[in-house]
């Protein structure tokens, strides 16, 4: 039996997840600042400070990978995204590779392509596009990729980075329709990043609809990921639309960053001048 580190798991997407990787027949070692109670079988908590990296790697020690979920989830000031999620990152590659875990796969998110236009039927976007961050969030986020390629490719680890939609039991708004993740195909995709043999480095987007309404995942079906609710998102569209109907055409609405961006409400925050110039 594979043991998988989890950093972050006592968080929304880590309590998710530990569900989704104990039906996959792994061992959690739960990684996180706070104690985790319960733990069910297959479990440890343990508790421990990312940024504390000798800690960090006595906890890794011995485990097959690791899932990186630990970050400053909100558009907070740069010096908390700078210790989470940038020293916070250099420390579990540095005691992953320290600790012998050579797989490593890293909880990235769509938000650091987020000030691209978002086109229901417009071209969709592949994990080759320009990194367009809309937040300091997205900042840190695009780090850890950067630091995740240099790592695979110096240090010959095995780094998976999935850009992650919003992951929940269905789409919430119409923005969300094109980039929201099942539950159980997080799983298939964090299974993807422990178990591929041939993976050095690779980005795909975190997201379950398969019908392209936002983004080109074939970096992910390249590596066998086939989207067990990959038409669900669309069974959803006709409550979503009622609940979220889009703003009239013309209105301040339908020009604001939130409306044209694939970013949404984290394109929007401090966003200065015309939207004009996220479209060229």
């Amino acid at each position: 039996m594979k043991t998988i580190a989890i950093t972050g798991a006592a968080g929304l997407v880590g309590t998710g997840l530990r569900r989704e990787l104990l039906q996959r027949a792994y061992a959690l070692q739960l990684l996180d600042v706070k104690s985790i109670d319960p733990c069910y079988a297959n479990e440890r908590s343990v508790v421990v400070d990312i940024t504390d990296q000798a800690a960090l790697t006595a906890a890794l020690r011995g485990c097959d990978a690791v899932v990186h979920l630990a970050a400053c989830t909100t558009d907070a000031p740069w010096p908390q995204h700078v210790k989470l999620s940038i020293e916070g990152s250099i420390s579990l590659f540095d005691a992953a590779r320290e600790a012998g875990v050579l797989r490593v796969v890293y909880a990235s998110s769509h938000h650091v392509v987020g000030l691209h236009p978002r086109a229901p039927n417009g071209p969709r976007l592949g994990t080759a596009a320009q990194v367009r961050p809309d937040s300091r969030y997205a900042v840190g986020k695009a780090f850890g990729e950067s630091i995740g390629a240099m790592y695979a490719g110096k240090y010959g680890m095995q780094v998976l980075a999935i850009r992650i939609g919003n992951v929940n039991t269905r789409p919430i708004d119409r923005r969300r329709l094109g980039n929201w993740l099942s539950w159980r195909d997080l799983g298939q995709l964090v299974a993807l990043g422990v178990e591929h043999p041939d993976l050095v480095f690779s980005v795909v987007y975190g997201v379950s609809d398969s019908s392209g309404r936002h983004y080109d995942n074939a970096a992910a079906h390249a590596l066998g990921y086939r989207p067990q609710d990959g038409t669900a998102a669309a069974a959803f569209d006709a409550q979503v639309l009622q609940e979220d109907p889009p703003p009239a055409a013309g209105s301040a609405a339908s020009r604001s960053a939130a409306e044209l961006t694939l970013g949404g409400q984290f394109s929007q925050n401090e966003f200065v001048g015309d939207t004009a110039r996220l479209l060229v």
